[in-house]
């Protein structure tokens, strides 16, 4: 029979088991910390789920979330959320499409043996998987709620969704560059997958972003529909309640130093895309690298060398550049690049280092910041470096604008790189501005070409006949771009 004790510690656990399903039924994290006791959230974790438990209230229908690789996105996404929305609804029915059946099999697997867990089957014993569901793409609950898995281009004839979850459209970057495979993509989540919705359909997309037109992409500039995006980079590139700028989204398990590593393997253009957020064309809008020519020593017979400074403005923000070029007869030759990011004391030592190297033959070239602040760095800076052939000017006009004459003559053949190991950071910023993170070779190399041409550091406040021979001098005008509107003119 029976006792007391025996009676209170039943109820006890029965309270205690009442507590945690209300609990976890309220919030996917607290769920996925009920079914997976070994999972510890970060905050953009906990930002995701939120952002999915408006999907699942209604209060959103169209959400896309992209964020890098590995960082917990498919966990909670694809794993836990339909397991968990089964918890609040009965004959609901939620769709997975991911890049190939055979992950979307794997994902099914997964989603299923959350609800074979002990922990799920006492506290929501209604929702248990029905006797007869054994397959692991499709499978039903006892209480009339279906889950599909397809990779994306298979069937879903006959099938609605009251939620469709499509995770990672696209494998890897190969299939990414395929403008035939992201055409179907497209055509499949346009004519299939979208046209299974119920009436009150909610979508989510979450992916690795791979391309500019991949399908999180293209949705957007198609603008059908009006899509609630979370974009979360691997490091902060502004400020907001999460982080400040440069701060890593998940340092516990990618720490700066880490992200730093796989960035210097990955190159700038695929480091934007897949860990930034922000995929760029493989060829810039500006600069066709493919044309520069690389050679195996500097050249002995340069007329001319100019050292010209982007100078970064904090240690963990934009970094200080300084590239060195040479007129080398109707080319220029890139022959170093120094690049760090410092306190100001090291930029200074370090600038002051590169000048005693590069000898008091090259000209060196430093923008002016405006006031007075500006020129106190100038005056100091010029100071440091007595004897060498210091010049410095403000920059004027629009970066993309300062760029366009450098542009000119790397798309045409006319500049060189001496090969060195900075070679390959400096051509991947040169492909994706101006849509990478930095810009800062970009920005030391237009002044050290204006430098070269005898020109400001903004070609657009030179004399017009003047520059017209230049740019003569140098190859084809039609290759150099000059605007016309204000401040310009045209050749």
């Amino acid at each position: 029979m029976p006792t007391l004790r025996d009676n209170f510690g039943s109820a006890r656990r029965a309270l205690t088991a009442a507590l945690h399903r209300r609990e976890a039924q309220k919030s996917l994290i607290a769920f996925a910390e009920l079914t997976h006791p070994d999972y510890r959230p970060s905050w953009h974790h906990r930002l995701l789920a939120s952002k999915l438990e408006d999907i699942a209230a209604g209060r959103c229908k169209r959400l896309m979330v992209s964020m890098p690789p590995r960082n917990g996105k498919s966990e909670l996404a694809t794993v836990r959320f339909a397991p968990w929305l089964f918890t609040q609804r009965s004959r609901l029915s939620v769709a997975l499409a991911t890049y190939s059946a055979e992950f979307a099999d794997e994902m099914g697997r997964k989603a299923r043996s959350v609800l074979e867990l002990p922990v799920y089957r006492d506290l929501w014993p209604s929702a248990r998987l029905a006797e007869d569901s054994r397959a692991v793409a499709h499978w039903e609950t006892a209480s009339g709620c279906h889950y599909y898995a397809v990779g994306v281009g298979g069937p879903l004839t006959g099938r609605g969704a009251d939620v469709l979850v499509v995770d990672d459209p696209h494998k890897n970057l190969e299939e990414a560059r395929s403008k035939v495979v992201r055409d179907g993509v497209f055509d499949w989540y346009t004519s299939t997958a979208h046209t299974r919705l119920e009436k009150a359909g909610a979508v989510v997309i979450i992916a690795t972003r791979w391309h500019q037109d991949d399908l999180i992409g293209r949705l957007l500039q198609e603008g059908g529909e009006a899509w609630e995006v979370l974009s979360l980079p691997a490091i902060a590139e502004t400020a907001d309640e999460h982080r400040a700028v440069g701060e890593a989204l998940w340092p516990e398990r990618y720490s700066l130093e880490a992200l730093a590593s796989i960035k210097a393997t990955l190159g700038e253009q695929q480091w934007a895309s897949l860990y930034q957020q922000r995929p760029a064309p493989l060829e810039g809008a500006l600069f066709k690298p493919d044309a520069v020519t690389v050679i195996e020593a500097e050249p002995a017979d340069v007329k001319k060398w100019v050292r010209a400074w982007d100078l970064g403005a904090t240690v963990r923000g934009d970094p200080t550049v300084g590239v060195r070029m040479g007129e080398w007869g109707n080319k220029r030759v890139v022959a170093d690049v120094v690049r760090l990011q410092g306190t100001p004391d090291q930029v200074e030592r370090t600038i002051v280092a590169t000048a005693d190297r590069d000898g008091k033959g090259c000209e060196i070239h430093i923008p002016q910041d405006p006031g007075q602040a500006g020129k106190a760095q100038i005056q100091y800076l010029t100071s440091k470096l007595a004897g060498f052939n210091v010049k410095s000017s403000p920059e004027t006009g629009d970066k993309v604008t300062r760029a366009e004459p450098y542009a000119s003559q790397v798309n045409v053949g006319n500049v060189v790189l001496v090969r060195a190991p900075w070679n390959r950071a400096y051509l991947d910023e040169l492909r994706v501005f101006p849509s990478g993170a930095h810009d800062d070779q970009v920005d030391a190399s237009s002044r050290a070409f204006a430098a070269l041409i005898k020109t400001s550091s903004s070609f657009m406040d030179c004399d017009p006949a003047k520059l017209r021979r230049m740019v003569r001098g140098l190859g084809p005008s039609s290759q150099f771009p000059i605007r016309g509107g204000r401040g310009g003119f045209s050749l």
